[in-house]
């Protein structure tokens, strides 16, 4: 059971066979729990579906509408720390409506991506290439367990930080059980909105690594085609169709890897920009409620969480965004660097095409405005010292604790 769930964690010896789909199987697996990998036949297809139907509902419908009825109809019972925690995730939701309903709808474009880029696999025949595949294969699958645990920790933290402080962790709207109605009721309520929640966060998982996931593939393709590139004419017995053959190969395989990246460009395009548009405010208020309004080191840590949850969502792939225009440069400065000099007109012919096309970056745009990169991320993250500035200099804080001490904040 063990080897089961961890295997491709660990990186496999170079003698057994790897494959690009491993990469995802992870990603795969969170999928089909949320109900978004459905079986391709039979009856279990429509069972399955009515899960699907059920985490969507959950997630994308009752998660943000809750949070909203329950500023309507009981804001008066919020602490200032309880209505910033509910807030942060409320306002998330909207990035999450946004980003999963994309990333759910165009869940064709990864298994598309999967059936061309398992066509290189074959291309991994050196030690050295071997070797660079299934190191990535594991750091991918590392990657999305490592993002699981961030995401879920937020919910595992603020779960038992408010239900130890006798409140309900977010206070959703639930007709049904009413939390303040006594200890058993307060802890059926919490766990019943700790699993809305975290339905949420694992739509919005999906929605967050699999740029990291199908990029980081990319990458990897790529160092191998650079290694496979600056062997070209290295081998003696090898006649020059041989050699001609091999660097046409290598083209194919690079325009796989383009061909690869325009499928998933419009997808990241969009699920990138509404995760720029809303992290600044979410920083914002999380750190808000660190810096202005009391806190328990319990109430700080899942504000924390929270703000490393928010962090991961766009950083990781922004960096990885930035490597792919590096690894681009790397292979057209590999195949400039080739032996080519002494190859025939026809081989000097391929290499000048091959090398007008691979001077050509991969790059991505968010919301077809500005690029993905590290520096695009940290001038969107910057709007939450705005907000925090906004809040210190109107003395917002204090304001909100005279008014309710003098009972002006009514529901």
């Amino acid at each position: 059971m063990t080897k089961f769930f961890f295997k491709r964690l660990q990186t496999a010896p170079l003698d057994q066979e790897v494959s690009s789909l491993d990469a995802s199987d992870y990603y795969y697996r969170i999928a089909f729990f949320l109900g978004w990998n459905p079986p391709k036949e039979g009856l279990l297809r429509w069972i399955y579906a009515l899960w699907t139907l059920t985490t969507m509902w959950l997630g994308i419908v009752y998660l943000p509408l809750g949070l909203s009825l329950t500023y309507v109809k009981h804001f008066d019972r919020f602490t200032p720390t309880e209505f910033l925690t509910s807030l942060q995730v409320d306002i998330n939701c909207i990035g999450n409506v946004i980003k999963s309903c994309v990333t759910y709808s165009q869940m064709w474009r990864f298994r598309r991506m999967n059936e061309l880029i398992s066509s290189l696999d074959k291309r991994c025949v050196t030690p050295t290439q071997r070797r660079i595949f299934h190191k990535m294969v594991a750091r991918v699958n590392l990657i999305v367990i490592l993002f699981l645990s961030t995401y879920l920790g937020f919910c595992f933290l603020t779960l038992f930080t408010s239900v130890f402080a006798g409140k309900a962790p977010w206070q959703l709207y639930n007709p049904l059980v009413d939390w303040r109605n006594g200890h058993w009721q307060l802890w059926i309520a919490s766990i019943l909105e700790y699993c809305v929640v975290s339905i949420g966060t694992m739509q919005e998982l999906i929605s967050d690594t699999y740029a990291i996931v199908f990029i980081s593939l990319f990458r990897c393709h790529l160092a191998i085609l650079r290694d496979r590139i600056a062997n070209l004419r290295q081998d003696p017995e090898l006649s020059e169709m041989e050699h001609y053959e091999q660097l046409v190969a290598c083209i194919q395989d690079h325009r796989t890897i383009i061909q690869c990246s325009q499928i998933i460009r419009p997808i990241l395009s969009i699920t990138i920009f509404a995760q720029f548009m809303l992290v600044g405010i979410d920083l914002g208020l999380a750190s808000i409620s660190i810096l202005f309004f009391p806190n328990t080191i319990w109430t700080i840590m899942a504000n924390v969480s929270f703000i490393v949850a928010i962090c991961t969502e766009s950083f990781p792939c922004c960096m990885l965004c930035e490597h792919l225009i590096e690894d681009s440069v790397h292979v057209s400065n590999a195949l400039f660097h080739s032996n080519w000099i002494t190859a025939d007109r026809r081989y000097k012919s391929a290499v000048l095409y091959f090398l007008h096309r691979a001077q050509q970056p991969i790059q991505f745009t968010a919301g077809s405005i500005f690029p993905i990169s590290v520096q695009s991320n940290i001038a969107v993250a910057k709007f939450a010292f705005t907000i925090i500035t906004i809040v210190n200099q109107m003395n917002l804080g204090e304001k909100f604790f005279s008014d309710r001490s003098n009972g002006d904040i009514n529901p």
